[in-house]
């Protein structure tokens, strides 16, 4: 039987994956301040969820992405709801939580081994901030969301609230940093727009990097 090549590399990456050590934590600073990562579009991984609760990642996908695209990911703008809508009625989308939200956001296609820096996206801020002491689930936390809706969306909205409102607990009372890349911006500023008390009770800091607003990087200093 004829063996493809994507095959192969498949088959590799999975031993090379049993066989990668995960990364050690190795020094905690208890002192420093919460931060939360929020990505741009297309940063975050999605999930197709099926009704028997089965899960698919759709995005991103370097293997049989065409055929993932096109069964789970296509999708309808439903200008009623404003709201935009799979094809396939028995899948709906969702983002990952695992690591505090930090999975979604890393690597965007974690089985990927062989040249998986182009699917990095936090990756190498979330391995440089634990060397220097941040600890996921305590002082780092993502925040990652389902780039196709709108950023004004009431879910959407609730979400970002209820994160906030989770980091707070999680470290203690202490205020958050938030670090935003482009449309993460975008969601952020409107969520600061719409829920000003909020956003004041629970943020300290906000850098927005390459957002769509005055200029390349931006500082907002809630205090």
């Amino acid at each position: 039987m004829a063996v493809s090549l994507e095959e192969l590399v498949k088959v590799l990456e999975i031993w090379l994956k049993l066989i990668k050590k995960p990364q050690e934590q190795q020094y905690v600073d208890s002192n420093l301040d919460p931060v939360l990562l929020v990505p741009g579009i297309a940063g975050s991984i999605l999930e197709a969820v099926d009704q028997n609760g089965h899960s698919d990642r759709v995005w991103v996908r370097i293997f049989a992405a065409d055929y993932m695209f096109r069964t789970k990911l296509w999708s309808r703008f439903d200008p009623s709801t404003g709201k935009t809508l799979s094809l396939d009625p028995n899948t709906t989308i969702r983002v990952p939580e695992d690591r505090n939200g930090l999975y979604a956001i890393d690597v965007l296609d974690p089985d990927l081994i062989l040249g998986r820096e182009c699917v990095y996206y936090f990756h190498e801020m979330i391995t440089q901030m634990i060397k220097w002491g941040f600890q996921e689930g305590k002082t780092l936390f993502g925040f990652g969301y389902d780039f196709r809706q709108s950023n004004r969306l009431q879910e959407v909205m609730e979400r970002f609230a209820a994160k906030l409102e989770s980091i707070f607990t999680a470290s203690g009372g202490k205020r958050i940093n938030i670090i935003s890349h482009s449309m993460g911006g975008i969601l952020v500023k409107c969520f600061m727009s719409l829920h000003s008390d909020v956003f004041e009770k629970y943020v300290k800091n906000w850098i927005a990097i390459a957002a769509p607003f005055q200029g390349e990087c931006s500082l907002a200093m809630v205090d």
